[in-house]
């Protein structure tokens, strides 16, 4: 199969997850970020693409959509776009040079399916990857805060959507810290095939359900915590469906939202009766911890479990 790798150079001193953004309005599953040793050379962002799903039109709504970024108050001045072809091969090879095991916790760590990685810590639990699956492997900055922020409110929840779940990593997670009924949700086929892939690396995640649909539409039934990384712009559809959908004094983890679009979901929260109690920001992403607003207000202690 021939692959096809779009290329995205960008000025040093470019933001390079504003890019990533763009890669993944566009239908990218994922991207990668090339550093080159000569510092006074740009910085690469790629994404590839199988031949069945390619076409121009991902270039064409790609270059259209960095041109929009000036409207926002960006300067595309020196950002170029390629293209180029790979066969299987190379695309393996290519993966498998920029994916390491990625620590999000003292206690948890991100190991790609081919690397021999041993615990270093007492209680150190793995989560195994295929990070060629699709997007969410640890390594960009939403899925990272979503992980962390997990890891905050989790405590002793029993049941979670996933929402937009891509690779699968954060109900693996969640599985991990003792979740026991998880749903994941995902629109793209090929996500779902490569989320139910990685959930068969991981021993005691083999039950965890991965459906394909869109947001939480036509299911039924609530959890105590919603998780959805996924782009601000589709959150703002999907924030009419939570309320319906969490347990009394549930959480909800909202990311894939770019510092830009913070105020814009956190408003939308707020027009249902939820409020924003924690957010974490990393390299131009924002990660939004919400609650109802009447359960926070009523919290006798810690708010985060």
């Amino acid at each position: 199969m021939i692959w096809k790798k779009i290329t995205v150079a960008i000025p040093n001193d470019f933001d390079p997850e504003i890019i990533s953004d763009v890669f993944m309005r566009v239908g990218a599953n994922g991207t990668e970020m090339v550093d080159d040793e000569d510092k006074s050379v740009k910085t690469k962002i790629n994404s590839y693409f199988d031949e069945k799903n390619y076409n121009t039109k991902i270039l064409t709504e790609l270059e259209a959509q960095i041109n929009k970024l000036t409207d926002f108050g960006f300067d595309i001045t020196g950002v170029e776009v390629s293209v180029s072809d790979l066969d299987d091969k190379s695309w393996e090879n290519e993966w498998k040079q920029y994916y390491h095991p990625v620590q999000i916790s003292r206690y948890l760590t991100v190991v790609p399916n081919w690397v021999d990685y041993q615990p270093k810590n007492p209680g150190e639990r793995i989560i195994t990857m295929d990070p060629g699956k699709s997007f969410g492997t640890g390594t960009h900055s939403t899925t990272f805060s979503c992980m962390q922020a997990l890891e905050m409110i989790l405590g002793q929840s029993k049941s979670l959507y996933d929402v937009g779940t891509g690779s699968g990593i954060l109900s693996i997670q969640a599985r991990q810290l003792g979740v026991s009924d998880i749903k994941a949700f995902d629109l793209d086929k090929e996500a779902v095939r490569a989320a139910k892939e990685n959930i068969q690396l991981n021993p005691g995640c083999e039950d965890i359900e991965v459906y394909e649909n869109s947001l939480l539409d036509g299911v039924n039934g609530k959890v105590d915590v919603i998780v959805a990384n996924i782009l601000a712009d589709v959150i703002l559809q999907f924030v009419p469906q939570i309320d319906e959908h969490l347990n009394k004094n549930g959480f909800v983890i909202l990311s894939g939202i770019i510092n830009e679009k913070e105020a814009l979901i956190t408003d939308k929260m707020t027009e249902i009766g939820f409020i924003v109690v924690e957010v974490l920001h990393l390299k131009g992403w924002s990660t939004l911890i919400c609650r109802r607003k009447e359960e926070y207000e009523a919290e006798d202690g810690a708010i985060l479990r």
